[in-house]
């Protein structure tokens, strides 16, 4: 492991203490639990903002659902542009490897 993996775990940890002041588990449980909820935190932050892209470019629609949550979906007057966009990002990893 590199360190800088080693730093950003400890970062999870202490975050998650930080929230969590009583907090404490076995090696299993802050594995399994503490660090598994601590990225879900900041892969919703990062899925937020790519939502909010992706409507602004007019790929997806979004719309406000009965129990007020916020909801997503394709563009279908867009699927051209999202067919050829992601047929680029294909090459682009092709090209990568």
């Amino acid at each position: 492991m590199c360190v800088t993996d080693k730093a950003q775990i400890a970062r999870e940890i202490l975050a998650y203490l930080a929230e969590h002041r009583g907090a404490q588990d076995t090696l299993e449980g802050i594995a399994e639990w503490w660090l598994l909820e601590q990225r879900i935190a900041t892969r919703a932050a990062e899925v937020r903002e790519a939502l909010g892209e992706l409507v602004a470019a007019g790929l997806l629609v979004e719309r406000e659902g009965g129990d007020g949550r916020r909801h997503f979906r394709v563009n279908r007057r867009r699927s051209a542009k999202i067919k050829a966009l992601l047929q680029r990002a294909g090459e682009g990893r092709q090209e990568d490897e």
